[in-house]
């Protein structure tokens, strides 16, 4: 009994043994596993801590490279805007210049500096824009809105380019059809000028008659009367010949002169010309007058059949 007692003891002491190493195994290896396990969640931390640096870095840069396109495209706005103010002091320049034609040579040439200023301003312009689509592809920069924005100013841009193009054929087709008119109107002018002169000269003459008052003796010497009908110098009648000579004649306006002064007594003058006798009256200056005038009751019919009118007094 005593020996049957004491073999379990042995028996407790081995599996006692057996027990803790093998749990000493186990605990050994579990110690590795849990280390190499703490090291990998240690690279995987530091990666991650890596990358979400890099992210944050990256997101900044995204970040700033929008707030430097939305700068950029900013300018462009402001500068599209300044583009189109010029582009109607400019189209105002045109009209003056057209209007002006020869005689503009100064604003002809402040126009065309300021054509070449919004030219400038368009290639500069887009030269902005050139650049930010350049470096937003160098970057893997993608904007939707960006993009669309920067093509609406792009094509407002190449429109303004292609209106200066159009401003500057546009002036010169005006200033051609300016100096054409202008030639066509000097023409006319001319023309206008000339007619007014013709028909001026053809009023004067149409309104003008010669008056000759004169004794009897000098209208025969001058030529411009001569007597019909006389034998021996007595008798018959004076008549005018149809010669004209400055020294007897004056030239009258007939719309103007209605009477003709004579100094001779009404009873002394004698008409020579062929006036109807009920177109005019020759009126006595007074009783004790030595002088009178013709006065013309009807112009039309007093002038109608000759343009000459010879007064002849007593010598």
């Amino acid at each position: 009994m005593g020996e049957m007692t004491k073999k379990p003891r042995r028996s407790n002491g081995i599996r006692t043994i057996v027990v803790a190493s093998a749990l000493g195994v186990v605990l050994g290896t579990g110690g590795c596993a849990w280390k190499s396990e703490r090291d990998k969640l240690r690279v995987e931390k530091q990666q991650l801590t890596s990358e979400n640096q890099k992210l944050a870095e990256n997101l900044h840069s995204l970040k700033s490279e929008s707030s430097e396109a939305n700068a950029t495209l900013e300018e462009v706005q402001k500068g599209l805007e300044d583009i189109r103010a010029r582009e109607l002091k400019a189209i105002q320049s045109s009209i003056r210049v057209a209007q002006e034609g020869k005689s503009a040579g100064g604003r002809r040439d402040q126009l065309q500096a300021e054509i070449q200023t919004i030219r400038e301003a368009v290639h500069k312009n887009l030269e902005k824009l050139a650049r930010l689509e350049r470096t937003n592809k160098k970057n893997g920069v993608k904007m939707a809105s960006l993009e669309k924005l920067a093509e609406e100013l792009k094509r407002s841009l190449e429109e303004k380019a292609t209106m200066v193009t159009e401003l500057e054929s546009r002036v010169g087709d005006l200033s051609k059809t300016v100096q054409s008119q202008a030639t066509s109107i000097a023409a006319k002018d001319s023309t206008i000028h000339e007619n007014e002169t013709q028909i001026a000269q053809k009023t004067k003459e149409l309104n003008t008659a010669y008056v000759a008052v004169a004794s009897t003796k000098v209208l025969r010497e001058k030529g411009v009367v001569e007597k019909k009908g006389s034998v021996a110098g007595l008798g018959g009648r004076w008549i005018e010949t149809g010669k004209f000579d400055p020294e007897v004649f004056r030239e009258i306006d007939v719309t103007k002169e209605m009477e003709v002064t004579i100094p001779a007594p009404a009873s002394k003058v004698r008409i020579v010309t062929a006036q109807p006798k009920e177109s005019y009256e020759i009126v006595d200056g007074g009783p004790d007058s030595k002088s009178s005038k013709l006065a013309v009751k009807d112009p039309a019919a007093f002038w109608k059949g000759d343009r000459y009118l010879v007064v002849m007094i007593p010598d």
